[in-house]
């Protein structure tokens, strides 16, 4: 009578796999060391897009570098690899939004959880300087943002390099796509602030906003001469400091308006050296 219990095989005992076994014994492999392997993660880590237009240790993303930079203010131990690939994100926004933003919720996120966990919360600003903090900061994220946008997405002296930091590790012809989604996307935002996108008018409104944030600045180490680094002097420096090295072409405007004011430049100076270098 036959048993109604199948029969107990050892793992790996299944004729059809030991036929495989014997089959594949005829090609050994041999494991050859890596040419690259990425270093491995001990710690929280930001994913940005990166490295930066001039050095590694920066984000070459205005957006990415602004929470890179508060993160060094807040004296959090994190580590930063670059992942030039916005799907990563979890946003759920469709991907070309999260080609300006699809950091920003895993950022805020990595923020809220680190400070909490770790209390290093940086200097606040002080109650009466706090209203006029926040305009300084909207000033430099219309008129400073839409200036460097339209130098990176719509001059077409800069548009090649552009590609490259942003499409250019995409196969062709889907870096052709990607780019011009993404420039559509650059100029979708510029117009939710200025209605009619005129070259002079907008770096018009680049310098006065500079001429506006450098007096503000005056001699001190840091704006509203606070003892430490705050959220301002974050996104003035990811601004100043990305303006700066970008590369130096014949269309280089925006870079000459910022040259213009030694002391914001010596500002980004000091900010990377002592934060990054």
């Amino acid at each position: 009578m036959a048993s109604s219990t199948p029969n107990q095989q050892s793992p790996g005992s299944h004729p059809i796999q030991q036929n495989i076994r014997q089959f594949l014994s005829n090609f050994p492999l041999k494991i050859h060391r890596p040419l690259y392997k990425n270093r491995e993660l001990s710690g929280p880590t930001l994913y940005i897009w990166g490295p930066g237009w001039k050095t590694q240790e920066t984000s070459f993303d205005q957006d990415c570098l602004k929470w890179q930079t508060y993160l060094k203010f807040s004296g959090i131990d994190f580590d930063v690899r670059n992942a030039n690939e916005p799907l990563i994100s979890p946003s759920g926004k469709n991907w070309v939004n999260r080609i300006f933003y699809g950091y920003l919720l895993y950022v805020i996120t990595f923020l809220s959880l680190f400070i909490k966990k770790t209390g290093k919360v940086g200097e606040i600003i002080d109650e009466r300087h706090q209203a006029e903090c926040q305009a300084f900061i909207a000033l430099a994220d219309t008129k400073l943002r839409n200036a460097l946008l339209y130098t990176l997405w719509c001059d077409p002296v800069y548009e090649p390099y552009t590609h490259k930091k942003y499409c250019g590790h995409y196969a062709k012809p889907l870096d052709k796509i990607i780019m011009y989604q993404a420039k559509n996307e650059a100029i979708k935002e510029m117009l939710t602030r200025k209605p009619v996108l005129i070259r002079d008018e907008i770096y018009q409104d680049a310098a006065e906003a500079l001429q506006a944030i450098s007096v503000t600045l005056g001699k001190n180490e840091y704006f509203f001469d606070t003892r430490s680094p705050t959220f301002i002097d974050a996104v003035i420096f990811s601004y100043i400091y990305t303006i700066l090295s970008i590369p130096v072409t014949s269309s280089n405007d925006l870079i000459q308006l910022v040259r213009k004011h030694s002391n914001l430049v010596e500002f980004s100076n000091k900010v990377y050296e002592k934060f990054f270098q």
